[in-house]
């Protein structure tokens, strides 16, 4: 007989990803959303797809140039099997993707608002218009370049929008014709027979290419961009001394600006072998690195489209609107440093407004009792309120000292420009460890009398990301917290680890042991026939040991719930091994973003922790995180209550079964649970009642 193939408990990280990023796909494809909702979904998804690509492939790409022999820890998967399985994956997805496009914007269409293609049969006056749009404003703006078949490749930086031609001469000769195309120019350009009908620039350009080309014969034309590998970082060995970090980081944004190239995206209507030979040639790509879209390739674009909609339309097009409320557990208006003393305080985002930790900082910034301010920055809003509250926090003579990480990826830019401006400021700055990422969401303000209140979080201070991501953040004047955060950020400061800490979980060295200790608590009330639970919640799973020792746990018969949107490496319910570990994933209107742990049977008795961290190997042992335990029974009550309205959901969560699948939670005749909306309603119900 032949063998029974084995289960397997874990999944290949690269696979999962494409999992999550089918899930955004599926909101984008889901009728029940309003349908621009659905067209952000949509714009979400191919941003999602670029970056894993740049970041994620362009590794596999690297590693394949080191070490073709080289296979995935967890799966023994070789490289050449994970690019191709990501590449079918790529494919299938891209698909799906086409088609929510064409019927998104076919429903558009209802409303008088769609994306129209240049050779659609338009009115006179319309193609008048276009035609003028392009004679006037656009082609003296368009540099094009001519190459022969065996000439190299102009370079295109990356994801710039290219329009291509294959050109035919005279003598019947091919030459390559490209159309880059402008970023000074809106991209949308509206219809004067309906403002909400438009055409892209891009096509524009295309429509027109036989005019700029105008010696030869235009056999074939697509519109095109390059994404570049990102994976680049300073512990890379590119520079052997720099003293200047920040200029070190700088070095390295231009180096990865010029990488090679990890795949091409176009779209066309024509055949275009040739050209795709060509390009295929002179990027050292495969075919199938090669991506079609009936769709436009970037989708910034539809910002644009949104700022042009009436106000009748929009309620038509978009979710009802939700704004955050003000916590019914602060009083902006009072003195919130008192109010912390007082008592502790969980903020709840995006239900509740980050406007409350705002006041907090702009309240200690001129506050007599306020000697120091310190935190740390990984991404910052542009102006930010919380920024300027550290300025005027120096102005007024306090002591100020920020931590700001440059090396948060894709936002390294902004935030050398944040150094520099705080720094110009008189704001003491850091830049973190070497080679370990300073992670961690940390403020703490010091007053002259020796009592502290600090602020830790699972999320950035960040304003803007505040209104789309869940995230869950703890003030409190709870003196050994408080004198922890404060050793954390003095070894920042001196660029060593804390290697001790009573209360808080920091990483790389404390806290990957400390939820082993809390895990193997659940395990040993397991093994004595007690009632034992553990609830995760959390962006990513994908640290080997932690998984294991979850296992562990449930082959102890320790009952596990996870919470993981995006990537997790882990299989639940497979016999003898994760029966007990259930596994669930929540894509909604917002960002699920918190990271919240949860020890114990009994809720009143329960550990709860919040995290800066996801269980992954970087978080655990390859950056400064921080992680700390809820001991007030009122923050610990709304924890539970996150956690139950995620494991109820029945509108936005799917589960993972056994073979590594998700698939939507059925709800049946069950009343329908969003966990997002219930936790706004909560939010919005505590401040209705803190009114009366």
């Amino acid at each position: 007989m032949p063998e029974k193939k084995q289960v397997e408990v874990y999944a290949n990280r690269e696979f999962s990803w494409l999992q999550f990023n089918e899930r955004v796909l599926e909101e984008a494809e889901n009728p029940q959303n309003p349908v621009f909702e659905r067209l952000r979904f949509l714009s979400i998804f191919m941003s999602n797809l670029d970056e894993f690509y740049r970041v994620r492939v362009g590794m596999l790409g690297d590693q394949l140039l080191l070490d073709d022999d080289w296979k995935d820890a967890q799966t023994k998967m070789s490289i050449n099997d994970q690019m191709n399985g990501i590449f079918r994956g790529t494919r299938k997805l891209i698909k799906r993707f086409n088609a929510a496009y064409l019927k998104i914007n076919k429903e558009l269409k209802k409303y008088g608002a769609s994306h129209v293609e240049v050779t659609d049969k338009l009115d006179k006056k319309d193609e008048e218009y276009l035609h003028r749009v392009f004679k006037f404003k656009v082609a003296p703006l368009i540099t094009p370049f001519i190459v022969e078949k065996k000439h190299p490749l102009p370079f295109f930086e990356n994801e710039q929008l290219i329009v291509g031609c294959t050109l035919i001469t005279k003598n019947g000769n091919n030459r390559f014709g490209f159309l880059p195309v402008p970023n000074n120019i809106d991209r949308v350009i509206c219809l004067p027979s309906n403002p909400n009908r438009f055409v892209l620039l891009e096509e524009l350009i295309m429509f027109h290419a036989d005019r700029v080309f105008h010696k030869f014969s235009v056999e074939g034309k697509m519109i095109f961009s390059v994404v570049r590998n990102a994976d680049i970082d300073e512990n890379e060995g590119l520079y052997d001394y720099d003293p200047d970090f920040a200029d070190t980081m700088s070095k390295i944004i231009e180096v990865r600006s010029l990488r090679a190239p990890i795949k091409i995206k176009y779209q066309t209507t024509e055949l275009v072998p040739k050209l795709i030979n060509y390009l295929s040639r002179s990027t050292y790509l495969f075919k199938r690195q090669f991506f079609e879209y009936e769709t436009p390739l970037e989708f910034d674009f539809i910002s644009e489209i949104e700022s042009q909609l009436d106000k009748k339309m929009r309620s038509k097009l978009f979710y009802p609107p939700r704004k955050p409320v003000k916590s019914a557990d602060l009083d902006e208006k009072g003195d919130l440093i008192n109010q912390i003393l007082a008592k502790d305080v969980l903020m709840s985002y995006p239900f509740e407004n980050i406007s409350g930790m705002v006041a907090l900082l702009q309240q200690a910034a001129k506050d007599e009792r306020v000697s120091e301010i310190s935190m740390t920055l990984y991404r910052a809003s542009k102006k930010s309120k919380i920024v300027e509250s550290l300025i005027e926090a120096s102005k007024q003579g306090k002591k100020v000292t920020c931590m700001v990480e440059l090396r948060a990826r894709f936002d390294e830019e902004n935030n050398i420009e944040l150094a520099e401006q705080l720094s110009e400021a008189g704001v003491h700055v850091l830049y973190g460890l070497p080679g370990y990422k300073v992670h961690s969401k940390l403020l703490l303000i010091e007053l002259k009398d020796g009592k502290k209140v600090a602020l830790i979080g699972t999320g950035n201070f960040n304003e803007t990301t505040a209104k789309f991501y869940t995230d869950v953040a703890l003030m409190t004047a709870h003196t050994e917290i408080t004198e922890e955060v404060k050793n954390v950020l003095d070894n920042i400061e001196t660029e060593t680890f804390v290697q001790q800490a009573e209360h808080l979980l920091v990483s790389p060295l404390l806290m990957k042991p400390k939820l082993y200790e809390f895990i193997e608590e659940e395990i040993d009330r397991a093994k004595v026939g007690e009632p034992a639970r553990i609830i995760m919640k959390m962006n990513s799973l994908t640290e080997k040991d932690m998984m294991e020792k979850l296992i562990e746990a449930s082959k102890a018969g320790v009952k596990i719930d996870l919470i993981v949107r995006g990537i997790c490496c882990l299989v639940p319910g497979i016999v003898g091994k994760t029966e007990n570990i259930k596994i669930r994933s929540i894509v909604g209107r917002y960002l699920e973003h918190s990271r919240i742990f949860a020890f114990g049977a009994e809720e009143k008795t329960r550990r709860y922790i919040i995290s800066s961290a996801d269980l992954m190997t970087r978080n655990l042992t390859g950056r400064v995180e921080v992680a700390v335990p809820i001991y007030d029974a009122a923050c610990r009550a709304k924890l539970q209550q996150i956690l139950t309205a995620c494991l109820a959901d029945n509108v936005n969560a799917r589960v993972q079964n056994a073979r590594g699948k998700y698939t939507r939670v059925k709800m049946g005749k069950n009343t329908p649970v969003n966990s997002q909306a219930y936790l706004g309603s909560l939010a919005q119900a505590a401040q209705e009642n803190k009114k009366k």
